[in-house]
């Protein structure tokens, strides 16, 4: 779940740029990437939005934006509260390299203080997937039930994997054990996580203590 809104002067971005801004971002938040299960990305790809809102009288402190000047962006990122920490440095950066693509293009040299990017949580029971209050185990829940379902049936292929590497059993994503892996320890197996989130879901889901 990624709920991403650019803000900018009206007339400021051209269709163009907003495609290229909303393809980058997306390319790196749910782009396809090696060891991840095509079920799940499938599904946080369509829980992934992104849309772009033209403000009327964009002023700073020292005036009114002009047109032909750099445009100031101001970009809200929405995702669960429980994910917000985690997911920090991965959005904002999806966000910082998307910007300066568009600016490469037109040459622009944007000041820092030109681009602003906020990361909002929203608390578990205010999450309204599909209009109904939900929690963030909720959103993981749906985010990976096809891979699961196949996991479950038998059909997901855990077969073969190098040495230290094993699957996360919520997302289906291939995680390299080792220092710094997020692991849990059920029925006499390590299982490694790709995030807190999938850990935290996986814990509650089999009545586990989940980790600090």
């Amino acid at each position: 779940m990624f709920l991403i809104e650019f803000a900018c002067p009206r007339g400021a971005l051209a269709d163009g740029d907003r495609r290229l801004l909303a393809a980058d971002v997306c390319e790196v938040l749910v782009g396809a990437e090696e060891g991840v299960a095509e079920e799940t990305m499938r599904r946080a790809r369509a829980m992934t939005h992104v849309g772009f809102r033209e403000l009327d009288g964009w002023t700073t402190g020292d005036g009114p934006w002009t047109p032909g000047a750099v445009p100031p962006l101001w970009v809200t990122l929405t995702v669960p509260e429980s994910w917000r920490s985690e997911m920090s440095r991965t959005a904002t950066g999806a966000v910082r390299r998307a910007v300066r693509h568009l600016d490469r293009q037109h040459d622009w040299q944007r000041a820092q203080e030109d681009l602003w990017v906020n990361l909002v949580g929203i608390a578990d029971g205010s999450i309204g997937m599909g209009g109904k209050p939900c929690t963030a185990d909720e959103v993981v829940a749906h985010m990976t039930a096809e891979y699961r379902a196949q996991r479950d049936a038998g059909a997901a292929d855990g077969t073969d994997l190098p040495e230290g590497i094993v699957i996360d059993p919520m997302c289906g994503m291939h995680v390299r054990l080792g220092p710094g892996a997020l692991t849990l320890e059920h029925d006499g197996r390590t299982m490694g996580f790709c995030a807190a989130a999938c850990r935290a879901a996986y814990a509650r889901e089999n009545n586990l203590p989940v980790p600090a």
